[in-house]
């Protein structure tokens, strides 16, 4: 895997950090006190499978692009590779989940690119993937960053009117950020408090959710300490 602090995807349709988040430490180490399979969406290379491959883990490794889980397997030490399974596909629509399989489900740096009914159904369908007492652990960007300024008082403003998706966005190129190469047209920045609404209609409680700094993300993204957003949900027992 490439080791550059923030790296392309190979099909262009956003970046991978190079290192885990506080969210998806703490899904890892959720994860590691069960026996059971866990899940990620969206895994590009893999830096969070990797490390739950290593602490024992069952792992499922979602991504649209089989060349991202071949790096992926590459990358994972022999001894875990067994316990490695890829699942190609682009998430919700195109990779099929056994109810009630996984004891974590996590996505990072993903859902932003999802419409809000792509974000509806894949919380339902995380929900019914996840045991009872399972969790899910979800990371996403806010309008907070330094290269969409300009959008932040449209974002405001609609929260203000009630606007259910106040973060999206039909055309990047409208903002002219700096990576538009690497990002898809549409994008639908995440807060907190969309977060929550749409954890509670799926059925989780929420332990927590918060936005947080990306002190690890190139200058020219980072902001005001609310860059990202952060969630875990728990389907109850």
């Amino acid at each position: 895997m490439p080791q550059d602090s923030f790296i392309p995807t190979l099909n262009k349709t956003g970046f991978m950090t190079s290192s885990m988040d506080p969210f998806s430490q703490k899904f890892v180490e959720f994860a590691s006190q069960y026996n059971d399979p866990v899940l990620e969406i969206g895994c590009a290379f893999g830096v969070a499978s990797i490390p739950a491959l290593q602490r024992g883990l069952t792992v499922y490794a979602n991504d649209m692009d089989a060349r991202h889980l071949d790096i992926l397997e590459e990358d994972t030490p022999v001894e875990c590779r067994g316990r490695l399974n890829k699942l190609v596909g682009v998430f919700p629509a195109d990779v099929p989940l056994e109810n009630e399989t996984f004891r974590a489900v996590l996505s990072c740096r993903v859902f932003h690119f999802f419409s809000g009914g792509d974000i509806e159904t894949s919380f339902k369908r995380i929900y019914d993937a996840l045991m009872p007492g399972g969790k899910f652990f979800l990371v996403s960007e806010t309008p907070y960053l330094g290269n969409f300024q300009k959008f932040i008082p449209i974002y405001e403003k609609r929260k203000k009117d009630g606007h259910p998706w106040p973060g999206v966005i039909e055309d990047l190129s409208v903002y002219n950020p700096k990576r538009l190469a690497d990002l898809p047209k549409m994008f639908n920045f995440l807060d907190p408090e969309v977060l929550t609404r749409e954890s509670l209609k799926a059925g989780f409680t929420v332990d927590k959710v918060e936005t947080f700094a990306r002190t690890d993300f190139p200058p020219d993204l980072q902001l005001d300490g609310r860059e990202s957003v952060g969630l875990i949900a728990e389907k109850p027992q």
